[in-house]
Parts: C-alpha cells; structure tokens; sequence
C-alpha cells in the first residue's frame, strides 16, 4: 500500500514539473509559426497588390511580424470574401478594417494601425462649401463609394433622404464625375481620394478637402475569434508595431504620405 501511494505521488510530481516547467509553458503559449497568411484587398495607397510594401499599412503589418521574426503572406480578395474567409478561418488575419458592430462580434482587434480621415472632396476652383451637418449639404449633388465604411450618421442622412448620394464602384469613378461637374462632392477617405486623382494624373491642387472631416476613424488588423491561435496572433503582432513605433520604423513609413506625394507633374499638367 505505501510503495503504491509513492509511486502515485511521485507520478503526480512529475505531470506537475512538466505542466509547470517555463518551457512547458512557452510551447503551449508560443506556436510554432514562421509565417501569417493575412487575406486583404486593392485600397491604395494603403493596401495593395502592385503597390511598393503592398501598400503603407500592409507594409506597417509585415513590418510588426518581422520584428517578431514571423514572415507574412497577403493574399488579394475581393474585401467581403477577405472578411468571410477570414471570419471562417481560412486565413490568420485580414488587413485593414475599420470597426463596427458586425466586426466585433466575430473578431478580434489589433491595436490601431492607423488614424485614417473620411473627408468630403469638392472643385478647387468653387466656392468653399460649409457644413456642420448634412442638412447643410441637402443642396449638393453628392457620390460615395460602394463598400466603403462610412459613419452611421452618413447612412442615417441617407435613409432620411437628407442627402442621396450616387453610389459608385470606385474613387476613381468619384473624381471622373466631379471634375466633369456632374456632383458637386463625394466622400472617400482623404489620401485615397488624392491618390487615385494622380493615377488620372490631376493636380491635386483641382480638388479641395471640406473641413471638418466626416470622422477620423481606426484601423485594425482582425483576426477570427475562432481561429486557434487567435489571442497569440494578435499579441505577437501588437508587441511587434509597439517595436516598430519605438525604433521609428512606423513614423519612416507613414511620413511618406501626403496629398502630392502621389503626383508627378511632369507626367501631365492636368
């Protein structure tokens, strides 16, 4: 009875050093993953698959994993399918969202990335417009872009038929229609506005950015809250930007963006 009570006890000293050893702890912790797959989408200049760095935040992500030694693979979806992918756990993450109510409920959030600013663009060359809330822009023909993630007060105007905005499949097809004058606004987030008016080679000089802006909102890094290394994921790459900003690798990147550093005016002077 006695050698059989020690071999019991000594039995459960060992699974105890072996459940609480550091190391034991560290590869349950730590999984072994020398690379991400991160599912994103064409929104330049911060994401993009032709794009130098994939863009200015999907180069901010592969500079966080690098500085936890993990590589990272983008793979370019159309943005609905790189969030239902990713939500499902095809993928280990999905570069860049802004928040709501859907995105929280089914993922989990990075720190932020980056402050972006949804802004209203109108001519250069009219009358300054003044607004505090959409009823003062009630008299103005107005575009948006489908998929973009505007406010909810925005969608409310919408909906209140304050504004009726002509929604459209791109900025690009945004700019087209306020420089031919058939809106007198639309509404994008500021350095893509700029950005995808120096692929029509336009002075940015032409468009005006109306303040105060629509909002300034967040962007995050998510990952599925089902996927197995969900809280892993988002820690490794959170201490990773947190070096980043530290050693000014994240500033060097961001200070690269303004609105003329797209343009080239010696390729039209549109």
């Amino acid at each position: 009875m006695l050698r059989f009570a020690l071999a019991c006890f000594t039995a459960l000293s060992i699974t105890y050093l072996m459940l609480h050893h550091p190391m034991a702890s560290a590869s349950t912790s730590a999984p072994a993953v020398n690379t991400v797959r991160i599912a994103t989408g064409e929104f330049a200049p911060w994401t993009g698959k032709d794009l130098p760095h994939s863009g200015h935040v999907n180069h901010i992500i592969a500079s966080a994993f690098a500085a936890e030694g993990i590589e990272v693979e983008f793979i370019y979806l159309p943005w609905k399918r790189a969030f239902e992918e990713t939500r499902l756990g095809k993928f280990d993450a999905t570069s860049y969202w802004y928040e709501n109510s859907e995105r929280r409920e089914a993922m989990l959030f990075s720190d932020a990335l980056i402050v972006n600013r949804t802004v209203f663009f109108q001519r250069a060359s009219t009358e300054p417009i003044d607004w505090k809330s959409f009823s003062d822009l009630s008299q103005y023909r107005m575009s948006a872009t489908l998929g973009f993630t505007y406010t909810e007060a925005f969608y409310q105007a919408i909906e209140a038929h304050t504004i009726n905005p002509i929604m459209v499949p791109s900025d690009i097809q945004n700019i087209k229609l306020l420089l031919a004058e058939r809106v007198d606004l639309f509404a994008t987030d500021e350095m893509s506005g700029f950005y995808m008016a120096a692929q029509l080679s336009i002075d940015p000089r032409k468009l005006r950015v109306i303040e105060p802006a629509l909002n300034s909102p967040e962007g995050y890094l998510l990952t599925s809250k089902t996927h197995p290394n969900a809280q892993w994921l988002i820690q490794t790459f959170n201490r990773g930007l947190k070096k980043i900003k530290a050693n000014g690798s994240y500033r060097n990147i961001l200070d690269r963006v303004d609105n003329s550093s797209f343009y080239n005016p010696r390729v039209s002077s549109k």
